[in-house]
């Protein structure tokens, strides 16, 4: 957008503010109203004293600020856009690092002050662009038929009426397994949906998956520990019902007939599978059915002129592409939900609700931890209310803190979904609940205690029963947690400006305090204790996948087998590079703690006021060297054994022709052997290799940080 573009839209929307019509304001400053829509269009330029004229003539206090915004001269930070609620904290910003920037480039300053200054430079642009970036997700995280969907479409209003009382949600709802991928809902133009499809890759996986799940044996695949689950594995209910759609390859029930006899059932699939034996052929020619090439489309919007109305039309058109049923659609991978309201009624920011995949078996999957990293996501951990929280959300919740998230008291809460009458059968002393507010409050108490283990009692909890509760009541929560992280990022500018100030405002005399000699000792007596790794105990980096192919259901475990460890739900390489960031976290939080302990120490004692500024900006460089470190090992974690694993066709093949019972076991103990013997040590060697280099980096950082007794003064290279 062009300057003259956005200062003409800012001065429709001050106008506007003011309660004032286009022609009124053009009346009042004797223009033209075609001028003035002009302008506010950003067709026609400004001069200064016109829009001294236009800002005089609506006369607010925002109008009043304008110029001098716009006299501001940004050359170290994104410039925010007019309007921005930040404007002024990020100005404050902007002016600190071009007086940091200034003195940084002069030739006399120590290289100890330099390596601070420059410090604060890459701080302050760091924290500047996360309270900049307004725009935030809500991932709404839990198991299957748990009600994501439904309190999505309550809270933003996306509901039609329905003969059984309860509104219908535009999503699809049902008894689980039923969105096929992510579904984010955001603002837009109008109503719409926008897909992002799978790669040809994926769809072909896909489909290899439905081949040999309709040529699988259901006999042979049937395990003692699950008799009841016998069938074909390999394949969602999802994506199997889409891909039935595509290819016309119906299912139908066995009848009853008036005369007594039995219409058998007819699977047209399986009919076809015996038509092809061969996986191969069985996956081209249903590949050809899909007519893929005319299914290149990827958004559709509902006209203004059509007959149906807008949320009709979504329920409908969304029915048919999570299912299959759209003709120029494919396999979808994200669909977006665009509506032209504003998302939880706020203007302030722009969210997006994320209705995630529910958790069908493991909950340990990529797709769903990623949202634990992202610095302006709030994660919305749904439970029922009976199971609050639910044993799939205390294993994220464990799975986060042992690899290392920091933020989870700020950036995720629990949710707990009601249905009628469970909030009053909560009971205190033997005694229920006599209104559903006591009820979410001895709910809350129960919660709590089951989060103590995981030393996360203050973790925010919400209740919602959609069809009781008025939908203000969960915006109104989501709100809250996401003006806490944009508050968390503010504060953590804040304090970054406030540092470098002092440091500007007291350089020529702290180049020789000897407060901060003095605080530098006691840090980097730490850091000579702290900084060897070698003498480190540590997990296995394969202990969370040994784990999960424990847990998994056997179906799970077959369907992984046949992508040689591929599978999302049950992902090898995912569950490594967990493996991998836990033995991170588990070397280097305590290493953390202890700098933090020592750090607090210094910033408590009076006498080393001086030194605060350092002391704060010597913490948060480790803190955001150990968020890389693990995150960095986590990358690392991905390829260890990942290629080697692929390439070897006898674990693959042992572990597909296994069947029956004890496979779970038998397949467990294969991977234990593959891992501690075969390979014994090999994944920890590699990774503790990368966390003592990433490390000694950051101990090496933080030491330059530090002033010394006989800092040298840097030497500029003059042309």
């Amino acid at each position: 957008m062009s300057r003259d573009v956005a200062i003409g839209k800012y001065l429709a929307a001050l106008r506007e503010q003011a309660n004032l019509k286009q022609g009124e304001l053009a009346k009042k400053l004797e223009w033209s109203s075609a001028v003035l829509s002009r302008v506010e269009s950003g067709e026609r330029p400004l001069s200064e004293d016109e829009l001294d004229i236009i800002l005089g003539g609506i006369n607010t206090p925002d109008a009043r600020r304008l110029k001098a915004i716009l006299s501001r001269q940004w050359s170290q930070l994104p410039e925010p856009p007019l309007g921005d609620s930040d404007s002024d904290l990020l100005w404050e910003a902007e002016q600190t690092a071009q007086k940091i920037h200034a003195l940084a480039e002069q030739p006399d300053v120590k290289q100890v002050f330099e390596r601070r200054l420059v410090r604060y430079e890459e701080e302050l642009s760091v924290a500047a662009e996360r309270v900049l970036n307004k725009r935030y997700r809500a991932a709404f995280v839990g198991t299957i038929a748990v009600g994501k969907s439904t309190s999505i479409c309550r809270v933003e209003g996306l509901e039609l009426p329905s003969s059984k009382g309860m509104p219908s949600a535009v999503l699809e709802t049902g008894g689980g397994g039923i969105t096929i991928c992510d579904v984010h809902v955001r603002r837009g133009p109008g109503y719409g949906l926008i897909i992002e499809p799978c790669t040809e890759d994926e769809i072909r996986q896909h489909v290899m998956d439905f081949a040999n799940s309709l040529l699988a044996p259901p006999a042979a695949a049937q395990t003692d520990d699950d008799e009841s689950n016998a069938g074909a594995p390999g394949i969602s209910r999802e994506v199997d019902r889409a891909l039935r759609s595509m290819t016309g390859l119906r299912r139908r029930r066995a009848e009853k007939k008036p005369d007594g006899s039995i219409f058998p059932a007819l699977d047209q699939a399986r009919l076809l599978a015996e038509a092809f034996p061969d996986a191969k052929a069985l996956t081209v020619e249903v590949l050809s059915r899909m007519e893929l090439h005319k299914r290149d489309r990827r958004d559709i919007w509902h006209s203004d002129a059509a007959s149906e109305p807008a949320l009709e039309w979504l329920q409908e058109t969304f029915e048919k592409v999570n299912n299959g049923r759209h003709p120029e659609f494919t396999v979808p991978k994200r669909i977006e939900i665009v509506v032209p309201t504003t998302i939880l009624r706020d203007d302030s920011v722009s969210v997006t609700l994320v209705d995630t995949r529910g958790i069908d078996d493991l909950a340990a999957r990529a797709d769903l931890e990623q949202h634990f990293d992202d610095s302006h996501t709030v994660v919305l951990l749904c439970s029922l209310f009976p199971q609050a929280p639910a044993t799939q959300v205390r294993q994220l919740l464990t799975r986060a803190k042992e690899g290392g998230v920091r933020t989870l008291e700020t950036h995720s809460a629990i949710v707990a979904l009601a249905r009628a009458g469970e909030a009053l059968a909560v009971k205190f002393e033997g005694q229920p609940a006599e209104t559903s507010e006591e009820g979410y409050e001895l709910k809350a108490e129960e919660i709590q205690l089951k989060l103590h283990p995981l030393g996360l009692t203050n973790l925010p909890v919400a209740f919602f029963n959609a069809a009781e509760d008025p939908p203000e009541q969960l915006r109104t929560f989501i709100l809250a947690r996401i003006n806490v992280v944009r508050e968390s990022h503010r504060a953590a500018l804040r304090e970054i400006i406030e540092g470098a100030k002092n440091l500007l405002a007291n350089y020529a005399e702290e180049q020789s305090r000897e407060t901060l000699l003095a605080a530098a000792r006691r840090l980097a007596l730490w850091l000579d204790e702290n900084a060897d790794l070698s003498s480190a105990g540590m997990r296995n980096v394969h202990e969370s996948l040994i784990s999960a192919t424990s847990a998994a259901h056997w179906k799970t475990i077959y369907a992984t087998v046949a992508r040689k460890g591929a599978w999302p739900n049950l992902d090898y390489a995912h569950q490594l590079s967990h493996g991998a960031r836990r033995i991170a976290t588990q070397v280097l939080e305590p290493k953390l703690l202890g700098f933090q302990t020592i750090a607090q120490s210094v910033l408590i004692d009076d006498e080393l006021t001086e030194a605060h500024g350092l002391v704060r900006q010597a913490m948060r460089l480790l803190e955001d060297a150990f968020d890389n470190i693990v995150r960095t090992v986590q990358l690392v974690g991905e390829s260890i054994h990942t290629d080697e694993l692929r390439e070897d066709t006898n674990f693959w093949q042992e572990s597909s022709a296994d069947r029956g019972t004890g496979y779970k076991d038998r397949f467990t103990g294969r991977n234990r052997q593959w891992f501690e013997v075969r390979h014994r040590g090999e994944g920890e060697t590699r990774v503790m290799k990368v966390v003592e280099q990433k490390w000694q980096e950051s101990v090496g950082a933080l030491r330059d940080l530090l002033p010394q007794a006989d800092g040298a003064t840097r030497q500029r290279k003059t042309a």
